[in-house]
């Protein structure tokens, strides 16, 4: 049912940009010559594919642009990682190829995009968890999965990796997954000190609203509750959550340290995403194109995780600029228990889980 329903505002979307006027677009000109990037606030008029003439020196060609969606701010690491992306696809296609990027949502939530991605009015997006078609996808999400980067570089460079990307690519339908990248570890904000399991006595959390986030309240033994990342700011203003749990990155886009006073190194789950494009699309490429398309979005996803390591000493310096208490020593071996009966509760996850845990 939640497919159909995503479909069909999928199908909203699609129709309802074909009367738009797209008056609120601007242009990002990237080099001196011709603009490689588009930023957009409204998706084109027209819903579909549309070219742009680009004047290379060797002549004239056409550019044939290919929307993107996602739902991260312009200051956030996959923006800024796509941006990159397009203009590197841009000068290996010869001009042939740009990218027209809709952040913030403004395209559709994860699931609408996903699904205009599957139908072919949107080209590429962003697939989070990919455990509504494949519930051993959700693996990546599992409480402690991963314990560092290098443990996350070790998997993305496995053969496991990209058996899991196709066999997810297969049971979604209809796309081909192109990379991996994280946007860093999640961890906890709140207004009181949290260090052990029993801090948690009688808070409530805010986490996002489907599995396995939801595996936390066992994870911390803490009341959940689901609330929309646009209206979190204020539950947590008005006491409606406690505490919520978010990578740094999100936390201070969000501005959580006006409204919480501790930033809690939990490192519970790595926040992780991956860049889908439209099947047709895709076997519609050359042999060629389809090795450079391959190429750029593998640096796509590498640069995001480069960001992502860079920035983070620097993130969490912001938050205790602007007020927030650090506290990097928490027990976290009660929570690492918890964790592995909260995997023991998924058996689809077990043999992808084991093999994660191996390359440790």
């Amino acid at each position: 049912m939640k497919k159909l329903v995503a479909m069909g505002l999928a199908l909203t979307i699609a129709f309802g940009l074909t009367a738009c006027s797209g008056g609120n677009s601007s242009q990002t000109k990237t080099d001196g010559s011709a603009s490689k990037t588009e930023t957009t606030a409204e998706p084109s008029k027209d819903g579909g594919n549309t070219q742009a003439a680009v004047t290379e020196d060797a002549g004239t060609v056409e550019a044939k642009e290919l929307k993107v969606s996602h739902v991260f701010a312009e200051t956030h690491p996959v923006h800024k990682a796509y941006l990159q992306a397009s203009d590197e696809l841009f000068e290996k296609t010869g001009g042939r190829y740009k990218l027209t990027i809709y952040p913030n949502g403004t395209y559709g939530n994860y699931t609408d995009s996903i699904t205009a991605c599957q139908m072919g009015t949107l080209d590429i997006a962003c697939l989070d968890s990919a455990s509504d078609w494949l519930e051993a996808g959700g693996v990546l999400f599992a409480p402690y999965c991963f314990d560092s980067y290098e443990h996350w570089q070790k998997y993305k460079e496995s053969d496991l990796c990209t058996q899991m990307r196709d066999e997810i690519s297969k049971a979604v339908g209809g796309i081909k997954q192109l990379n991996m990248y994280n946007f860093g570890f999640r961890n906890l904000t709140a207004n009181k000190e949290i260090r052990t399991l029993a801090d948690f006595d009688g808070l409530t959390l805010r986490c996002v609203n489907f599995e396995p986030y939801s595996t936390l309240k066992d994870v911390f033994n803490v009341a959940i509750t689901s609330i929309p990342i646009e209206d979190v700011y204020m539950s947590l203003q008005t006491g409606v959550a406690d505490c919520e749990e978010n990578p740094v990155t999100q936390i201070v886009t969000m501005k959580f340290y006006e409204v919480q006073d501790y930033l809690i190194m939990t490192q519970h789950m790595l926040a992780c995403s991956s860049t889908i494009i439209n099947e047709n699309l895709w076997n519609s490429l050359t042999e060629e194109d389809q090795g450079i398309f391959a190429e750029v979005f593998t640096n796509m996803g590498n640069n995001v995780d480069k960001m992502t390591v860079e920035n983070e000493t620097a993130l969490i310096d912001e938050c205790v600029s602007n007020g927030m208490t650090l506290i990097d020593d928490v027990d976290t071996a009660p929570f690492k228990e918890n964790a592995l009966k909260v995997v023991d509760n998924y058996s689809a996850w077990k043999d992808w889980y084991n093999q994660i845990q191996d390359m440790k």
